[in-house]
């Protein structure tokens, strides 16, 4: 059949139907049409309130071609708060980080200044200045840990262990339910 295709308006709807031989594509879209072949302009009813306009469609074409993939995103958190600030200093990635004038440095159980202003792990690395990211809660993972089913604490320089401090603060950040991966809990310092 050698006809050229029909929209089919439809008021009020949100598909088209797009009617081909052995196929048929829905999609939708802000006003309604139905695309068939072999039909003249008219006015179908189909009940007592809904009537449709048939007009014919002359060298309807589609094009569909595939596009370049575009730079990924900032990397999202495993269900956690994640927030971004500017390092003060080099910092690797996996270090319990302060804030202080805009500036994240790595924090230590010793550090009786900044012990009180913990604000997550950084989960990204980072040299003075640039950007890092900072998860505050849910659940941080690295393939490259072997952690105990207990409790995991701040340590020196930013290091996290499951060893609690015998001197300074004790700062639980979190628990580590597999051995690669820790639930971020974390508390106030307690002084030992």
């Amino acid at each position: 059949m050698n006809t050229e295709d029909v929209v089919i308006q439809v008021p009020d709807a949100n598909v088209i139907v797009d009617q081909q031989p052995a196929d048929v594509l829905v999609a939708p879209v802000p006003e309604a049409a139905v695309f068939i072949e072999n039909a003249e302009p008219s006015v179908i009813t189909l009940d007592d309130e809904t009537d449709l306009l048939v007009l014919p469609v002359e060298d309807t074409q589609v094009v569909v071609a595939a596009g370049e993939q575009g730079p990924p995103g900032i990397p999202g958190p495993a269900g956690g708060q994640v927030i971004e600030r500017i390092a003060g200093e080099a910092i690797s990635a996996l270090k319990v980080v302060y804030e202080r004038g805009g500036l994240v440095y790595p924090l230590s159980y010793d550090d009786e200044t900044h012990v009180f202003a913990v604000l997550g792990i950084a989960t990204t690395s980072g040299q003075l200045g640039g950007s890092i990211l900072v998860q505050r809660s849910g659940t941080v993972t690295d393939s490259g840990w072997n952690w105990g089913y207990d409790r995991v604490y701040l340590g020196q320089s930013g290091q996290l262990t499951q060893t609690p401090a015998i001197d300074g603060f004790s700062v639980l950040i979190g628990f580590s339910a597999t051995p690669t991966s820790i639930n971020l809990s974390i508390q106030d310092p307690i002084e030992v």
